[in-house]
């Protein structure tokens, strides 16, 4: 019996942490893809439909708003995975994700990751 492997993507612009969080999500059972900029991630959402998204604040060519605010629109649960404080954020759409700061554990963040997706 074939079951749906969730997808996740992944909004990370500083390579070895994308690798490192890529592998952390495959071997919790994820699809996986990854993107280092804000129009590769509209590119990419212009194709695909994630089932959760991990983002980062800033990226190669700045803060991803307009996509964060689409994923909020779309209703697609996302991860704030930053080294931020979501208190700098409050009243911006990084505020309505669940907030896990950097550098996370792997069960933290693929628990968490999991258990969004549980609550849809």
């Amino acid at each position: 019996m074939l079951t749906k492997t969730s997808v996740a993507l992944l909004l990370e612009d500083e390579p070895l942490i994308a690798l490192d969080l890529e592998q952390m999500l495959e071997e919790a059972g994820f699809d996986v893809s990854i993107v280092m900029t804000c129009a590769d991630a509209s590119a990419w959402l212009e194709i695909h439909r994630p089932d959760i998204v991990i983002v980062d604040i800033e990226l190669r060519d700045g803060r991803p708003d307009h996509f964060v605010e689409r994923l909020v629109h779309d209703d697609v649960p996302f991860i704030v995975h930053s080294g931020d404080h979501p208190d700098q954020h409050a009243g911006t759409p990084f505020a309505q994700g669940l907030w896990i700061s950097k550098p996370a554990e792997p069960d933290e963040l693929t628990g968490a990751a999991r258990a969004l997706l549980a609550a849809r």
